[in-house]
């Protein structure tokens, strides 16, 4: 079975969630009826100009997912619902349950397979009624509820919504609104799928496509000017302290950076830290130790971090409990000492091979979960936290150095030696010299940067090696030239470019 792409999180993340208070499958009848719904008191599906349609068919999109490798929805039976162009955005299908369930002051999470045929967000709309109101109508609407991000088209989605209210409510029917958009710009109708409605206690999606996954969509603005994660550190034990900053604009609640790195070595305690324009927030900072795609965040019942857990160091946690908690380093803390996005220190394992790994730093309120808070009342995005993703680069105070030439050798031009297993300082300059055999000369050199430099250059979307070309007219007199420090790092692979003598041509014009 591949499951290179799909990620049980919850099985990582959180600790072991109770069974779903309510669950639809459509496989049986699990279901007391099933209409539409429009929450437009004008619509035409409320003043029964129209009829909506709808079916419970057999499911014919059961097919394994060629990136999952498995089938995400298995299930013998799905609903099909036609989504009307003279509807609301808020047109759905209804479904009215077997036995109702409560609104509580405590978040509980909905949610709901989608298979839609284009790309779009996703409402879910409670009907019910307050216990002590008897006068008043089990329709009256009592949550809506939606998709912080776009649900992709051609594929089923778990999506999942964060519901709650004052108590007493008790929830009689479910509004599966597919498609949350603007109808006006539509010319024909579409048809979308629906299946597995379920209530319960876990906020995390059972279908996860691709790596490292938010819980917002990639190009998410803050939807509040006055928080924003701005710069990201990492300090080691000796006081040296690197500095990512975070770009200005756009101003995204997630920013990728992968492309810039920070330095540690096995066994070494760093610290990590943030800069953030905000207060009453708290920071998270995790490593995929076993770069397999995902942060596994795991706490023990003392909400100490887990051993195996990609959670490693955070300012703040107190679990269900926003009053009182702990730091990564077991302080207690409650009232203003809460305050606080201060992170302890981590050791980065002594046993860790050397190589790339994605780090992640996040800001946040008492939340562990690496893709950010869902919650009602405390998301992400509603109190202003974000998201970074760098790579940290563990490594030793060598790199390896090796050349990969026929018709001549790169040498060291250090001291003359082959490039064969040379040791080479870290991240400092390194000057090699070209010796061609007799006959040949050269026309560059490529190197090759990075760590498992004979496999794929991508793993779970994390870049493993690099490759630059410096040019003849790039060396000295004496066939030299210095390869900058940036790129020596992990191992490296020089590889002359030996041509035949007199067949070099001088490019028309070089830049670098």
């Amino acid at each position: 079975m591949n499951m290179k792409n799909i990620f049980a999180l919850a099985a990582m993340a959180l600790p072991l969630f109770v069974s779903a208070q309510t669950e639809i499958t459509f496989d049986t009848p699990d279901y007391k009826s099933i209409g539409v719904y429009d929450t437009w008191e004008s619509s035409p599906f409320r003043t029964g100009a129209l009829k909506g349609n709808y079916a419970v068919v057999d499911n014919f999109l059961a097919d394994v997912d060629e990136q999952l490798g498995v089938a995400p929805n298995p299930s013998s039976k799905i609903l099909a619902i036609q989504r009307s162009r003279f509807g609301s955005n808020t047109f759905g299908v209804r479904v009215d349950l077997n036995e109702t369930f409560e609104l509580t002051p405590a978040t509980k999470y909905l949610h709901v397979k989608v298979y839609r045929p284009y790309s779009g967000r996703v409402m879910v709309v409670g009907l019910g009624k307050r216990t002590e109101r008897l006068e008043q109508s089990p329709e009256a609407e009592q949550f809506w509820a939606m998709s912080t991000m776009d649900v992709g088209a051609g594929k089923w989605h778990d999506v999942v919504l964060p519901i709650k209210g004052n108590g007493g409510i008790e929830i009689y029917s479910l509004v599966v609104v597919p498609d949350c958009e603007s109808p006006h710009n539509y010319t024909e109708d579409a048809i979308c799928y629906i299946d597995d409605i379920k209530v319960n206690d876990n906020p995390v999606s059972e279908l996860v496509y691709g790596y490292y996954q938010t819980s917002m969509g990639a190009n998410q603005l803050y939807t509040r000017n006055d928080r924003h994660l701005d710069v990201v550190k990492l300090a080691t034990a000796n006081g040296d302290v690197q500095s990512i900053a975070v770009p200005s604009s756009p101003k995204t609640v997630y920013v990728s950076m992968v492309d810039k790195l920070l330095h540690v070595k096995p066994g070494e305690t760093v610290t990590p830290s943030v800069e953030y324009g905000g207060s009453w927030m708290h920071a998270y900072a995790y490593v995929d130790f076993g770069n397999d795609g995902k942060f596994g965040a795991l706490v023990n019942d003392n909400l100490s971090i887990a051993k195996g857990s990609d959670l490693v160091s955070f300012s703040f946690y107190g679990g269900s409990s926003n009053d009182n908690g702990v730091n990564s380093e077991g302080s207690s803390l409650t009232g203003q000492s809460r305050n606080t996005l201060t992170m302890p220190s981590f050791k980065v394992p002594a046993d860790l091979p050397d190589g790339v790994y994605r780090m992640r730093y996040k800001v946040d309120w008492n939340s562990i979960d690496p893709a950010g808070s869902v919650g009602q009342t405390n998301s992400i995005l509603g109190n202003g936290g974000g998201i970074v993703d760098v790579m940290l680069n563990v490594h030793g105070n060598y790199c390896n150095v090796n050349d990969a030439n026929r018709n001549g050798e790169v040498l060291s031009a250090v001291d003359g030696e082959r490039l064969v297993t040379y040791k080479a300082p870290f991240g400092e300059d390194f000057r090699i010299r070209m010796n061609p055999e007799n006959g040949f000369e050269y026309s560059g050199v490529i190197v090759k940067y990075g760590y498992n430099l004979q496999g794929d250059s991508i793993v779970r979307d994390n870049v493993q090696w690099q490759k630059v070309f410096f040019e003849r007219q790039e060396f000295d007199e004496n066939d030299e030239i210095v390869i900058p420090a940036k790129y020596m790092f992990g191992d490296i692979e020089v590889e002359g470019l030996f041509i035949e003598q007199g067949t070099y041509v001088k490019p028309e014009r070089f830049t670098r």
